[in-house]
């Protein structure tokens, strides 16, 4: 007696493999925002406002992609390995994503070299930091940390930094740098310095008390 054959496996509708593809492709920048943010709520508004972008992306590139597959499974009479076709560009994109994440995370010492071109003081202490920005939203990160005035001058060299002359502690004018919740009030230090420097839509600012031994950097990008 022929036993029973069991019946070939039901594959899902290629509308669903598009809204699949859709939500791995997004989904990937959605999570990548929440890490680099330092309030992961706001990273994941950011995230979800980017779906717009994104998804004028999914459909210009992605879409075609996975029709052309679908056009070719029909004309072909092909059957297997349909859906990985369908999604291995949207799971391309979020290997990548997380990959990134993994090998170079957004922590201050990453991102710091990143965006301020050279590195956090090796004998940095009492670091407390805030990132934001991502896609069409301003970046914005701003830093305090105690240090060493060799390595407050190394970091306004480095970054090629100007004092800004016209600079006056407490002076609502002069509120670029912002503070951080439970670090010091910038403008309540005596005979603090400011320097900084705009370069293609970048603005960099390094604020240091008169002992150089307590900064306030803050990089955004506008």
């Amino acid at each position: 007696m022929t036993p029973p054959t069991e019946p070939p496996a039901k594959r899902l509708s290629f509308g669903l493999l598009l809204l699949i593809s859709f939500v791995l492709f997004n989904g990937a920048y959605v999570i990548d925002q929440m890490f680099r943010w330092s309030d992961p709520l706001q990273g994941l508004t950011n995230g979800l406002i980017h779906i717009f972008f994104n998804g004028i992306t999914w459909l210009l590139i992605i879409l075609p992609w996975s029709l052309v597959i679908r056009a070719l499974y029909r004309r072909r009479k092909w059957r297997r390995f349909r859906s990985q076709w369908v999604l291995a560009p949207s799971l391309l994109v979020m290997a990548l994503t997380f990959a990134n994440l993994v090998f170079s995370p957004p922590t201050p010492k990453n991102r710091f070299r990143s965006f301020a071109h050279t590195e956090l003081p090796e004998n940095v202490g009492q670091l407390h930091y805030r990132f934001t920005g991502g896609g069409i939203a301003d970046f914005g990160d701003t830093y305090y940390f105690q240090t060493t005035p060799a390595e407050v001058d190394r970091l306004i060299t480095e970054m090629a930094l100007e004092e800004d002359i016209f600079f006056t502690e407490g002076k609502e004018d002069y509120s670029s740098v912002p503070t951080l919740p439970d670090c010091p009030n910038h403008q309540l230090w005596p005979d603090a310095k400011l320097y900084q420097r705009s370069e293609n839509g970048w603005f960099y600012y390094l604020l240091h008390n008169a002992e150089k031994t307590e900064v306030y950097v803050f990089i955004a990008c506008i």
